[in-house]
């Protein structure tokens, strides 16, 4: 349950909060002109914490079970358009990684982070799955290639039946061209009666995406790993997730072994204007 604490002798009565929480819990009280939350609305709040955000009395607090704590963030400054245009366009898939793990307390400042990436109604519906060590990573791919070998077999029609083959023999002579040998994997889950839980996950994964650079780490996209999980429930029953979960997508992570120099060509932006 969210508990809304609305501190009446701080509060100005200025309805900012009023007009910004998408669900009409708070009203003003007429005679004491100050903020209350309407009862028969309160157990509508999304948490989205908005209200106790933008109240420049201080007079608003949000407290939930599970809510992370709040570094005081105020005194940074945003990125330059020419930092976060760079950020952006520099952003690679990388397949080529040191055999150096991550520290642990760098993953834990990255999830921090991507905490508050947008999910639908504010329901911060993802959950993850972090592959540490690289030999969970490696084993995991070589059930992929197992999964792989079936599909070549019997499945001529796959969308992946062209490639896999190679996959295949790549894998056979050393290769891993499926995680790349990344150092580790960090895979998505959410509740499967969420609607908008794949969206969700997509969403953190792109700010996972674009925040890893920042902590010298490269990403690549875990789009056969995702299908191979969708299509093998013997795969996904290693990860030993809870019942009523499904998986949502996986992204590879580590250091990068290469470095790219140059911002490569993409098509202009194709817009209709109206």
């Amino acid at each position: 349950m969210t508990e809304i604490i609305i501190d009446s002798s701080r509060c100005s009565g200025c309805k900012i909060c009023i007009t910004l929480c998408p669900y009409f819990i708070l009203e003003l009280q007429k005679e004491e002109k100050v903020v209350r939350v309407k009862p028969e609305y309160a157990s509508y709040c999304s948490k989205c914490g908005h209200c106790e955000a933008v109240c420049p009395e201080n007079a608003i607090i949000i407290n939930y079970e599970g809510a992370g704590t709040v570094n005081n963030l105020t005194s940074e400054s945003l990125p330059t358009v020419g930092q976060m245009t760079k950020l952006i366009k520099m952003r690679r898939s990388v397949r080529h990684y040191k055999n150096k793990p991550i520290p642990k307390e760098i993953f834990e400042t990255i999830f921090d982070t991507i905490r508050y990436a947008p999910t639908g109604m504010n329901g911060q519906s993802v959950q993850w799955l972090v592959f540490q060590n690289p030999d969970d990573v490696r084993n995991l791919v070589s059930s992929v290639v197992e999964w792989a070998r079936k599909v070549v077999k019997t499945q001529t029609d796959h969308p992946l039946a062209p490639i896999l083959p190679m996959i295949i023999s790549a894998w056979e002579n050393g290769e891993d061209h499926i995680c790349h040998n990344a150092p580790h994997l960090v895979i998505a889950y959410g509740n499967k009666d969420n609607p908008v839980a794949f969206i969700d996950a997509i969403i953190a994964f792109t700010h996972l995406d674009l925040v890893a650079p920042v902590f010298d780490l490269g990403t690549c996209w875990g789009g056969i790993v995702q299908i191979a999980l969708n299509e093998s429930p013997e795969i996904l029953k290693t990860l030993d997730l809870p019942q009523d979960h499904k998986i949502l997508y996986s992204m590879m992570i580590g250091y990068p072994n290469i470095r790219f120099k140059k911002i490569p060509k993409r098509n202009v932006a194709k817009i209709t204007w109206r």
